[in-house]
């Protein structure tokens, strides 16, 4: 009995709705934006944030939840991609060319929507808007996805793409070793202790490193133990597994931060799976936030820029943000505007790149 093609189904909507989850997490952490002074934080109390009761987790860790996406995006990767390139089935100029044609032209677009809201705040303001490396260097860099490679001097532009970057380069790594060596398990295994003893040091690098081959070795690790175990034996120790994992978070201390990147998502992502048949009646409802998860992520910074020049220029100040009602209007147009763009933007231009590439390819006359 094949066990893991009855886990493993065409689309895990558990996974969607996680991916959405996520984006937003984000969106709340970069709430202090708006209290930044320039560059430099201006929130004294963290507890000040509008319904914090509610969502502290998210103001207080959800700057996590990149390592949550890359540890996502390693299993995933992993189970879609994996055999089909150690085969050949999937060429590297195929698989490229869709990361390619997902990733970029949204990156584009934001980052020259933040180049010129950038330049209009600096006008009224004098300072950028939080992030200050906004020169044609660091264009550059963004220009060709590379703001995260240790090459910047620091943060620029649409800075959350900074994660945008570091994905390109695991997946180059992600391809070569599945084509070219081996052992992959192996390989991905000797990644994670690497980028593990260098963490935080080259912080971007190293923290997607962990977390996305963290994730690859989940899907291995999760298949080989369907293999060996009977779902419901697999589904009730991985439950266990993974309260132990984030109850050991309190006993962390300067290893919790890694712990979480290379135990404790890597275990949860594999409970999810392994339960999803129970989630997915929830999850198909919040499909919807992880098809928009790209779009909300890009999105969410420029959308501040446009509202603190708002804030600034019609109402009393930076204050406002401190309102309940002001995170929900702004929650509220995020979501509308990534409903729009992923519908109107993101797929089209998706599905224009694809289909232009195709065209091209059999357009060469073969010799």
């Amino acid at each position: 009995m094949n066990r893991p093609s009855t886990v493993f189904p065409e689309r895990l909507y558990v996974f969607d709705a996680l991916r959405g989850i996520a984006a937003l997490a984000v969106v709340f952490w970069h709430w202090q934006h708006f209290f930044f002074q320039g560059a430099v934080p201006g929130l004294a109390d963290i507890e000040q944030q509008p319904l914090y009761s509610t969502f502290f987790l998210f103001y207080r860790h959800g700057g996590d939840a990149v390592a949550l996406f890359f540890c996502l995006s390693g299993f995933i990767f992993f189970w879609l991609f994996g055999r089909a390139v150690a085969t050949g089935e999937l060429t590297g100029w195929q698989f490229f060319r869709e990361r390619f044609s997902r990733l970029y032209p949204l990156h584009l677009a934001t980052f020259g929507a933040v180049a010129l809201l950038q330049a209009l705040y600096s006008r009224h303001t004098g300072s950028a808007f939080v992030y200050p490396f906004n020169d044609v260097y660091h264009g550059v860099l963004n220009l060709f996805l590379a703001p995260a490679w240790g090459l910047e001097q620091g943060w620029s532009y649409n800075a959350p793409a900074w994660s945008i970057s570091v994905e390109v380069l695991l997946y180059l790594g992600f391809f070569l070793l599945w084509r070219y060596l081996p052992f992959p398990a192996l390989a991905a295994a000797l990644l994670i202790a690497l980028a593990t003893w260098v963490f935080p040091a080259q912080y971007k690098i190293s923290l997607g490193g962990l977390s996305f081959f963290s994730g690859g070795v989940a899907y291995l690790w999760l298949t080989w133990l369907l293999q060996k175990l009977p779902l419901r034996t697999v589904a009730v120790g991985l439950a266990l597994a993974c309260v132990l994992a984030w109850i050991g978070l309190e006993t962390g201390g300067f290893y919790a931060r890694q712990w979480t990147f290379v135990v404790v998502f890597p275990l949860s992502i594999m409970t999810l799976v392994v339960w999803h048949r129970v989630l997915d009646p929830l999850a198909r409802r919040l499909t919807w936030l992880g098809d928009i998860s790209y779009a909300s992520y890009l999105l969410h910074f420029p959308l501040q820029i446009i509202a603190a020049m708002l804030a600034d220029k019609f109402l009393p100040g930076r204050q406002v943000f401190f309102q309940p009602w002001a995170l929900l209007l702004f929650f509220a147009v995020l979501l509308g505007v990534s409903l729009a763009c992923h519908h109107l933007f993101e797929r089209p231009m998706q599905r224009w790149l694809r289909q232009r590439r195709r065209a091209t390819a059999s357009a060469v006359p073969i010799n």
